[in-house]
């Protein structure tokens, strides 16, 4: 079982609802789910199966996942108790529970002394642990994960929620920069050449290969080293104007690894 943290959707107000739909949609099309694999909840998603979701770090929109442990209210103890192995220091950093009526430090000092009591071998460093405990509540259960397991992704908006915007290619490097930046605000994309890269991002849509329509809203890959400003009536987007040489490669690069 995983638990995922989303992002901004969760500050769209009287949206909130089609983002999160969107959203689910696109983890459910990536990681190819059936439709109890994926409960929802607020800022929070279970995700219950068993395999590593490796593809989910594709779904703009995710901030994290990690494999967590559920537990009921009376085992959560031994719940946390059981994420240790070999670890010499820990801490524990649990959110305000309202089943237990406690702030989450109050929940962290029981929670530590009733590990201290069970394993003399281990001492507790808020600084440095070897291994951090964390705890959440969500509809009256308890997940436990330890921060070491915590997969970080890219957040920003689902594709699909931004409306539709062509992209001109102009190199490949700038462009599929451009393209993923324009994904990752939500925009679902065409594109002027193949960016075989950005396939990965699609999350249940296919970037076409167009020419240009009289009605795009169109985007370059310019940025800051050679931007030109061109009269034009239409609306043209410049994803990498706020970025260096540098920065793009370094994107660029991390984009090739996923």
């Amino acid at each position: 079982m995983y638990l995922i943290a989303i992002g901004e959707i969760f500050l769209k107000g009287k949206n909130r609802i089609n983002f999160e739909r969107k959203l689910m949609k696109n983890i459910r099309a990536i990681l190819n789910l059936n439709p109890n694999d994926l409960v929802r909840f607020r800022n929070r998603y279970l995700l219950k199966i068993e395999q590593e979701p490796n593809n989910l770090k594709r779904v703009f929109g995710v901030i994290f996942y990690t494999r967590v442990i559920e537990s009921k209210l009376e085992n959560i103890d031994q719940a946390a108790l059981s994420l240790i192995s070999s670890e010499k220091t820990f801490r524990v950093s649990a959110k305000k529970s309202i089943s237990l009526k406690k702030d989450s430090q109050k929940i962290n000092e029981e929670m530590g002394a009733y590990i201290l009591s069970k394993n003399s071998n281990i001492k507790v460093n808020l600084e440095k642990p070897e291994i951090e405990i964390k705890i959440e509540e969500i509809s009256n259960k308890f997940y436990l994960y330890k921060a070491s397991d915590i997969t970080r992704c890219f957040g920003g908006l689902p594709v699909g929620t931004a409306g539709f915007v062509h992209l001109i290619v102009n190199d490949d490097v700038n462009s599929t920069v451009a393209g993923f930046l324009l994904m990752k605000r939500g925009c679902i994309i065409s594109v002027s050449q193949d960016l075989p890269l950005l396939h990965k991002f699609e999350s249940g849509f296919n970037i076409r290969i167009r020419g240009e329509k009289i009605t795009d809203i169109i985007a370059t890959d310019e940025n800051f080293e050679n931007f030109n400003l061109k009269q034009d009536e239409k609306m043209i987007l410049r994803p990498l104007l706020g970025y260096t040489k540098e920065q793009i490669k370094k994107m660029y690069e991390e984009i090739v690894s996923i």
